[in-house]
């Protein structure tokens, strides 16, 4: 199943013209450096073979921090949403995370709880990551168009 997936992917690169700007070393010293941050920022990914969907826009600051997956290899994201680096079209990463209201389900807009973005900016120039900035947001492509 995997040979079977992973061809469907080098075949979607291909007939969308899209070549690679990260690779498994990128990834995983990526994963390596969120190890270090005091909290798993929270991200979005996007595969490849998926179309972007309104959860893609990810232009918000977050009540939640995420599973990067730190002890699977080849993977971003946990168990349960774990995508192997070759599908990973690009990840959007909010470095922070809002307060919740005490006894509320919603969070506390404007409070942010924890902000690591000055660490994480760190992380992708000590490991010469490619990324850009959007809105709070920090793009990091896996691939892009040719």
């Amino acid at each position: 199943m995997k040979n079977e997936y992973k061809a469907k992917i080098c075949q979607l690169l291909a007939e969308k013209g899209m070549y690679s700007t990260m690779n498994s070393s990128k990834w995983r010293e990526l994963k390596n450096g969120i190890a270090e941050l005091p909290f798993q920022p929270p991200f979005e990914i996007k595969c490849v073979d998926e179309e972007e969907l309104p959860r893609h826009k990810f232009d918000k600051d977050v009540y939640y921090t995420c599973d990067w997956g730190l002890y699977l290899e080849n993977y971003l994201g946990g168990d349960m949403h774990a995508v192997p680096y070759y599908a990973v079209e690009w990840i959007k990463v909010r470095p922070r995370y809002l307060k919740r209201w005490p006894h509320r389900l919603l969070p506390d807009p404007g409070n942010i709880a924890e902000d690591v973005t000055e660490q994480f900016v760190e992380i992708l120039r000590k490991y010469n990551i490619p990324y850009k900035e959007d809105n709070g947001a920090f793009i990091i492509y896996g691939y892009i168009l040719f």
